[in-house]
């Protein structure tokens, strides 16, 4: 540098001397000096690190079985290598008076104590818990019948939801169940307990209990994948019944005379299992047959068109056009042909229903609706071992590990599932946000106002130290070390499963000043936390709107904003797979799964040191989308065709859901993801490949891809995946942009891979004063009264005032969605009719899709390739009626202007 100075000096000197020949020659020597320093420095400056991929841990995928049998005598359930320690001494010598050495079962002269009424993690005495007891009179034989006749049956092991989430989402396991139960009973003042041990139940009853299987071997493997202690029981050469761990409830109840049914005072402990129970299935509308799909010449159509060339492996050019036109066609005629066949048809009775089997028991009775094996104990609250639990850590070396002075906290799911968690930065010190604040423009001297230009597009990142916060809806629980804005910082998210088969540790590099929300999915999205999300946006824009900035946080501001992008993606995600199960005859549900949606920044580092940090984008993260399914019928293609398609729809809504929310005419946005990247890669004519094992040393030296991604795909196919990938990136919004799908081939589990090692996707948006609203919200000062603020205030305010509005139209349409979902007896023409097209719109895409995987392969080995991005328009389709029932609902419902979206970006 001291070189170049000299020159610049020298060519100075010779100018003002005259001396112009002298002056151009060393000009020219200056020039070359800079390139030499540019190249030297180039290298020296890092960008952000590319994101491992772990080709053998995908992160949509689903559980590999664990065969566990259930435990036979007490001692096993005392010793942890046979699973989760269940031992009732602990608990019983907490709960009950007196000495209790061993193993002592519940009698009716065990007297209920304290506990047995008390609230715990998964019991809370909620408004909603104690509206619903009181509804029921508080009568224990009324509320064992409406938990058993109102709550599906999900079978997973351990506790996930706790009871309220149970209540909100109308379906849970065994665990969920009993806890909802028990706070409904202990709201009530009915003393109650949980029971765990191992049962027999015949095999009839358990296949339809698991999810209405055909054959007895499916029962066995809905139990081994997830996580339930099963065996499956001969006698006389046939499987007679199902041997499994268990968990119910005991409460103590007015059982003598009545039997419960006049409760007055307690004097009998009576056992309940509300989770066991049967179901009738019926199938939907036969729509393959009564609406046939062409698919042989749908088929011939795209080969006639596409160049589709097996002897290099690649796919490019297929008529996107052509699949949409056709899919918009075929999906009027399923609508003409319900409307004319069908007009009273429910959403049900379409896509099929899975209806409990109503008890009204008049009674409760004394022993369990099964075969008891052993007991193995008792307590009051569910033991910490068998819970679903996250830890959380921020690590800035392992210094910070072993010094004990990282971010560290640990929470099980059902205190954190659907709740706002918020990872952010606030400034280290006073000084730090003294620093921050210098940097904002000044109040004019004449009182004019502060234009959004006048914000600061840098921020000195070496001047500035920062700490990490976490937040659980708004609250702090943890705090880590000082580190220096810009700097890069370890995540690590540590998913603790009792039954093992969910354990995972996922580890994510932040950036020092990043905004990032997170949900955690447990089964899923419910409808009264987007209806609470709906209106907690409302009313911080009604607050916006009158400048009431009182206890107005950073967290109720970009935390919801971003919070609201993440929750609305998984709501999507779990309303399409559920309308694509019902459609595909295929047993599905959530396992705890999370996401993220932050505020990126752009850090300009010198020699591994930030300089100085701006704003870099929006993008989601989903490292762990985890579900189970199963056809039927055991068919593992089917199952498989089908996890395939979960895995390109949820792709695809990476970049359709922010584009949903964040959209305004005066800053459009521009998402991507791995799905629509290869829609554009197809469109630009750049050669899509699919590589394996066998193709790989063919096909890899023909990529025009950077290092780290062609390190991904080599582990990958050599683990026995196969990777969808374009010959090079796209140029997409004048940025190059990598996307590629990692397929196991087995069973459909993937990765949708985009630039950087982002497992999801990525919006831009002209928001210039987004990153002014973060520096702002860096500096607190929407907790500082002070004046000279006022018109940084304004500025946020405009642009975030849109977004609120935005956002709370969204969630009322996913909202409607969701409720119709969750009541399939509502009629097409009831609440929200004008979305009842979406379920048409979802169904479509599965009905040609499977019309399609009947041809068997009619692509050939590239068949995969064109399937793709065959349900990359199909998925298009579904999202552009998303958008047209939200067009719909802001006209009808709020009066306001929609803006059209067009097929690859939002304009």
């Amino acid at each position: 540098m001291n070189e170049i100075r000299g020159l610049q000096a020298e060519e100075q000197s010779l100018r003002k001397a005259g001396k112009s020949t002298e002056a151009d020659a060393k000009n020219k020597e200056l020039k070359t000096g800079i390139v030499k320093a540019r190249d030297f420095l180039k290298d020296k400056i890092k960008k952000r690190p590319h994101a491992k991929l772990y080709p053998n841990n995908l992160p949509h995928r689903t559980p590999k079985p664990i065969d566990r049998e259930p435990r036979l005598n007490k001692e096993d359930f005392r010793d942890p290598n046979k699973g989760p320690v269940v031992d009732d001494r602990k608990p019983v010598q907490v709960a009950a008076l007196g000495d209790l050495s061993g193993l002592v079962l519940a009698q009716s002269t065990n007297a209920p104590t304290v506990a047995d009424l008390a609230e715990t993690i998964e019991v809370k005495f909620t408004p909603d818990i104690q509206a619903k007891a009181a509804e029921l009179n508080h009568d224990p034989v009324k509320i064992f019948n409406w938990v058993r006749n109102n709550i599906d049956f999900v079978p997973t092991y351990g506790s996930i939801q706790g009871a309220q989430m149970t209540l909100e989402t109308l379906q849970g396991n065994a665990f969920d169940q009993a806890s909802f139960l028990i706070a409904l009973l202990r709201a009530s003042n009915i003393p109650a307990r949980y029971e765990y041990g191992t049962v027999e139940i015949p095999v009839d009853k358990a296949m339809n209990w698991v999810g209405g299987v055909t054959d007895p071997m499916l029962a066995g493997e809905v139990l081994a994948s997830n996580g339930i202690p099963g065996k499956l029981m001969q006698a006389g050469g046939k499987i007679v019944y199902v041997r499994l761990e268990h968990i119910w409830v005991k409460a103590y109840v007015d059982y003598i005379p009545s039997r419960g049914a006049i409760h007055k005072q307690g004097d009998t402990w009576v056992p309940m299992d509300p989770s066991f129970k049967q179901f009738d299935y019926t199938t939907g509308i036969d729509i393959a047959s009564e609406v046939p799909f062409d698919a042989e010449a749908f088929v011939n159509q795209i080969q006639s068109t596409a160049n589709i060339n097996e002897a290099q492996g690649y796919v490019t050019n297929v008529d996107q056009a052509y699949i949409e036109q056709t899919m918009t066609s075929y999906q009027q005629q399923v609508e003409a042909y319900i409307a004319a066949n069908h007009p009273d048809a429910t959403v049900g009775d379409v896509l099929g229903k899975k209806i409990i089997q109503e008890k009204q028991n008049p009674v409760l009775f004394a022993s369990l609706p099964y075969h008891l094996v052993v007991k193995a104990g008792e307590f009051t609250s569910i033991p910490d071992n068998l819970r679903h639990k996250v830890t959380f850590k921020v690590l800035r070396d392992q210094l910070d590990e072993y010094s004990g002075t990282a971010l560290n906290y640990t929470a099980s799911i059902p205190e954190l599932a659907g709740k706002k968690i918020t990872l952010s930065y606030s400034p280290a010190t006073a000084n730090d946000e003294a620093v921050i604040e210098n940097y904002l423009p000044k109040p004019h001297p004449d009182g004019t106002p502060i234009q959004p230009e006048e914000l600061p597009q840098t921020l000195p990142a070496y001047l500035i130290n920062m700490k990490p916060e976490l937040r659980i809806d708004g609250e702090v629980k943890a705090t880590g070390t000082a580190v220096g804005l810009g700097q890069s910082e370890t995540f690590t998210m540590q998913f603790i499963d009792p039954s093992r088969i969910g354990n995972e540790v996922i580890t994510n590099d932040v950036t020092a000043g990043e905004y990032n929300a997170l949900v955690i999915d447990a089964l899923a999205i419910s409808s009264k936390r987007l209806t609470d999300l709906k209106t907690r946006l409302e009313t911080t824009k009604a607050r916006l709107e009158t400048e009431d900035y009182i206890d107005l946080t950073n967290d109720s501001l970009l935390g919801d904003l971003l919070f609201t992008n993440i929750a609305t993606y998984f709501a999507e995600y779990d309303i399409m797979s559920e309308i694509g199960a019902k459609t595909e005859s295929v047993i599905y549900h959530r396992l705890p799964s999370m996401g993220r949606f932050f505020f990126s920044l752009s850090v300009n580092k010198f020699f591994d040191i930030p300089r100085s940090v701006s704003g870099g984008g929006l993008e989601m993260d989903v490292d762990r989308s985890f579900y189970y399914s199963l056809d039927k019928a055991g068919n593992k293609v089917k199952t498989r065709e089908f996890n395939l398609s979960v895995g390109i729809r949820s792709s695809a809504l990476e970049h359709s859901v922010p584009e949903q929310l964040l959209y305004t005419p005066e800053d459009p946005v521009y998402g991507i993801s791995a799905v629509k990247a290869l829609a554009i890669a197809n469109s630009q004519a750049i050669p899509i490949y699919q590589i394996n094992k066998d193709n790989i040393n063919t096909i890899l030296p023909k990529l025009q891809l950077g290092g780290d991604d062609i390190l991904d795909i080599t582990n990958s196919v050599n683990t026995g995946k196969e990777v969808t990938v374009s010959q090079r990136p796209i140029n997409f919004q004048g940025r190059s942009i990598l996307g590629y799908f990692v397929i196991n081939p087995e069973v459909g589990d993937g990765a949708y891979m985009i630039s950087k090692g982002l497992g999801g996707g990525a919006i831009w948006s002209y928001i210039g004063a987004l990153f002014g609203g973060l520096l702002t919200g860096l500096a607190g000062i929407y907790q500082n009264p002070d004046a000279m603020f006022g018109d940084l205030k304004r500025i946020a305010n405009a642009k975030m005032l849109r977004f609120f509005g935005r956002y709370s139209a969204v969630m009322g349409v996913v909202n409607g969605v969701l409720q119709i979902i969750t009541n399939p007896d509502l009629n097409w023409e009831q609440q929200f009719a004008q979305i009842s097209i979406l379920f048409i719109g979802a169904g479509t895409s599965y009905w040609v899709g499977g019309a399609i995987a009947a041809l068997g392969g009619p692509f050939g080995i590239l068949g995969a390739i064109v399937v793709s991005i065959i349900l990359q328009v199909l998925l298009d389709v579904f999202t552009n009626q998303i958008t047209k029932a939200l067009a719909l609902y802001l006209r009808e419902n709020l009066r306001l202007c929609f803006y059209r979206r067009s097929k690859y970006e939002v304009i």
